[in-house]
């Protein structure tokens, strides 16, 4: 009993994950989109295995002959399923490991532009605080100069 729990536990995890990735797909990042595919076909297998794991577990289904304990089902359940969806995963991650890490690479160079840009910002601000002083302080002088040149009407 405890051995079909467990089985069907773990079909309705990786069906989870297959259904999950499975909607989401298509709106992954560009990068990720080619270790993705094999995450889906991974977990695709994943979940058949299980199924068919699951069918095991019940011999009214042995009349199926790729359902219930036959020699075809076994093949599917353990060759198919598990070895070949393994297979799968381990591409995916072979695929998306190199793509996180650029990504990551990306991240501090873009990180490190970011700071230099605010850098340069506060120093362009504090240079353009100091002109515009200058320029104000000779805009009063320019004033007080014109209205002295002035003749006083008096």
């Amino acid at each position: 009993m405890f051995d079909i729990i467990a089985d069907i536990f773990r079909a309705l995890i990786t069906g989870a994950i297959f259904f999950y990735l499975r909607a989401m797909r298509g709106q992954e990042p560009p990068r990720l989109r080619k270790a993705w595919i094999f995450f889906l076909i991974g977990f695709g297998l994943l979940f058949l295995g299980g199924l068919l794991n699951v069918a095991d577990n019940f011999p009214s289904l042995s009349k199926y002959i790729i359902i219930g304990r036959t020699r075809y089902a076994d093949f599917l359940e353990q060759i198919v399923g598990y070895v070949f969806g393994l297979l799968f995963l381990g591409i995916g991650f072979w695929r998306w490991i190199p793509a996180i890490i650029a990504l990551r690479a990306e991240e501090i160079v873009l990180r490190k532009s970011q700071e230099e840009l605010k850098r340069q910002v506060a120093e362009l601000t504090a240079e353009r605080n100091k002109l515009k002083k200058i320029i104000e302080c000779e805009l009063k002088y320019a004033e007080w100069d014109e209205a002295a040149s002035q003749p006083e009407a008096g």
